[in-house]
């Protein structure tokens, strides 16, 4: 596989980065309780056959399906946030590692860090799930937000690192009860402009009607907003299985 990214749909996401082939918030399935995917997965069962790191953002159905992660190799490392090892180590990973917010790990040649979000915990009752993003530190430095609202500590996590390419989500915004915990798209270009990112690639929209704004809602706002932004040519609509080279 060239160095590039595909987009799965939803928050799913392969990046090839040369050393590490990595798999972001798996969700390929065509229903999540009783939600069905409006949208085709992007991606096959091929290509999800060269994933050797996985980067699970927090434990919400539509981020961590376990029909998908049955799909992967056993041999792949993971990383999630405390709470949710317990999930892929009774699947049968060998290779699970906890982190939390600023924590760093090599894998694949590739340096993995845990950086804040704005989320809420949820799974299941009895699990105390935290959530948290990741920036991957290989040729290039992509920031996945994972799933988040607007907060102060992006600034530092643009500070930090040299951002090429941001990922961030752009749906799920309405009714104001999940505004807090979920960017808009004008929330996302203010967002990238914070990380001072080079390039972005939405992500969290048109898979699964989760609030209720229209599923073509949040990629028409997004334009408007980068077009009055001064931004457009900085950002890339990828439709499910369309892919960005990192060359």
């Amino acid at each position: 596989m060239d160095k590039q990214i595909i987009y799965g749909g939803h928050s799913t996401v392969l990046i090839n980065t040369g050393k590490a082939v990595i798999l972001t918030d798996p969700n390929l399935s065509k229903r999540i309780w009783t939600l069905s995917r409006k949208s085709r997965p992007g991606l096959t069962q091929e290509q999800l056959g060269h994933v050797n790191l996985v980067l699970v953002s927090h434990g919400h159905y539509d981020h961590l399906d376990l029909p998908t992660v049955k799909r992967l190799k056993r041999t792949a490392t993971v990383i999630v946030p405390h709470g949710l090892d317990g999930y892929f180590k009774r699947s049968g990973f060998r290779d699970v590692r906890v982190m939390s917010w600023w924590e760093q790990t090599t894998a694949h040649g590739t340096r993995i860090i845990a950086v804040p979000a704005n989320h809420f915990k949820g799974r299941h009752p009895l699990v105390n799930s935290l959530y948290q993003g990741y920036v991957i530190d290989g040729a290039r430095q992509i920031y996945f937000a994972g799933d988040t609202g607007l907060f102060d500590e992006i600034r530092e996590i643009g500070e930090m690192f040299r951002l090429d390419l941001a990922l961030l989500p752009v749906g799920a915004y309405k009714p104001w009860s999940v505004f807090g915990h979920h960017m808009t798209p004008e929330d996302s270009v203010k967002a990238m402009q914070y990380l001072k990112a080079k390039f972005m690639i939405p992500i969290h929209w048109g898979a699964f009607r989760l609030s209720m704004e229209p599923l073509d809602e949040p990629i028409k706002r997004l334009k408007q907003s980068a077009l009055q932004a001064g931004i457009e040519d900085k950002i890339f609509v990828l439709e499910p299985g369309q892919t960005l080279s990192l060359q």
